[in-house]
């Protein structure tokens, strides 16, 4: 069973006032830019002007008297079981959002059914799409067993840029070999199935595939498959990292 572990960090999830009423449902960004300058909000019972303003995690919101949510944008970080897909609904197989007390989330990426590991979660799109931006190249680092015993030339094949489907060239990813049959890989990419493809390339194939790191976030350990819980400060400081590179 999943369990839902709260970090207990403060004021990571820091907002601008008119992107905080949008998230509430109070209208689309322009509507909720009308209310703020119109003097219909009020922040700690003062009322505020400034649709930029940067919400706090104790201040008090209210639109047109009624009392909103201050920090409706969640971020968590689940250790992905095998055998759920990475979407919201599917006529197939379970979700991985089934396993979330909410059901407003997204995924950050995707991790295909059978792969394992580090995954994260918000319902803030915003960050969503700015960390799956090509120009990023997020780092993704990936625990690998595969099914016939590792050579170090691979080693140099994987940093000049592996061919995968006949023609496309992978970006240089980083292999390290802890053994025969394991290894680390960090990629900078998302391509469709891209870590099994670059082994099938290589004359191999991947038996097992655990992501252990996304942008410089480690998986918990000790998060259970299947469990989650929100971002640290220092996790999410990370994320933000990326986004302004």
């Amino acid at each position: 069973m999943n369990v839902l572990m709260i970090a207990g960090e403060e004021e990571i999830h820091i907002k601008p006032l008119y992107q905080i009423l949008m998230k509430n449902q109070c209208g689309n960004i322009k509507q909720c830019r009308t209310l703020i300058k119109h003097q219909c909000v009020k922040v700690n019972g003062i009322i505020e002007t400034n649709m930029n303003y940067l919400v706090q995690q104790d201040d008090v919101i209210e639109v047109l008297d009624k009392i909103i949510h201050s920090q409706p944008f969640v971020y968590y970080i689940m250790n992905k079981p095998s055998g759920y897909v990475c979407a919201n609904h599917d006529t197939h197989y379970p979700c991985v959002t089934d396993l979330l007390e909410r059901h407003d989330c997204h995924c950050v990426g995707r991790l295909d059914k059978e792969t394992t590991g580090l995954l994260l979660l918000t319902n803030d799109s915003s960050m969503i799409k700015k960390l799956l931006l090509p120009q990023f190249h997020v780092a993704k680092k990936y625990l690998v067993e595969v099914q016939k015993p590792l050579c170090y030339e691979l080693v140099s094949i994987f940093l000049q840029g592996v061919i995968i489907d006949g023609a496309k060239q992978c970006l240089p990813a980083d292999l390290v070999i802890i053994d025969s049959y394991h290894c680390y890989v960090t990629i900078h990419e998302g391509k469709y199935h891209q870590i099994k493809k670059m082994f099938l390339s290589c004359q191999n194939c991947v038996v097992k595939l655990k992501r252990v790191q996304f942008a410089g976030i480690d998986l918990d350990d000790e998060l259970k498959l299947g469990e989650y819980r929100e971002l640290t400060k220092a996790e999410f400081q990370k994320l933000k990292e990326v986004m302004i590179q």
